[in-house]
């Protein structure tokens, strides 16, 4: 894969760039002890997020069920959903 016109990436040559980045940042530690002082904070749109997929891993059970009762109508010919909310659902969709 390019990423530039350069040809593929050289993780040797990012791995360098990132070490003297931090060497002229004043940071002359070795790798391994700024390892232990890495973090990660997530923002709260982040954590709303997880919370959320969370959340909706149980309500995916729920929605195939659904979801196979409504195929099982279709095959057998017996899932009808009249004109009228198939046009407010679209008319809904659309903004009006």
């Amino acid at each position: 894969m390019k990423i530039t016109g350069e040809g593929p990436v050289s993780w040797n040559r990012v791995r360098a760039a990132y070490q003297q980045v931090a060497r002229v940042k004043g940071n002359d530690r070795p790798a391994k002890a700024r390892r232990e002082e890495d973090s990660v904070q997530l923002s709260p749109d982040s954590r709303f997020i997880n919370d959320l997929k969370t959340r909706l891993a149980g309500e995916e059970d729920i929605r195939s069920t659904r979801v196979e009762a409504i195929r099982a109508r279709l095959a057998a010919g017996t899932y009808n959903v009249p004109a009228a909310d198939v046009a407010d659902a679209i008319l809904k969709e659309m903004g009006r």
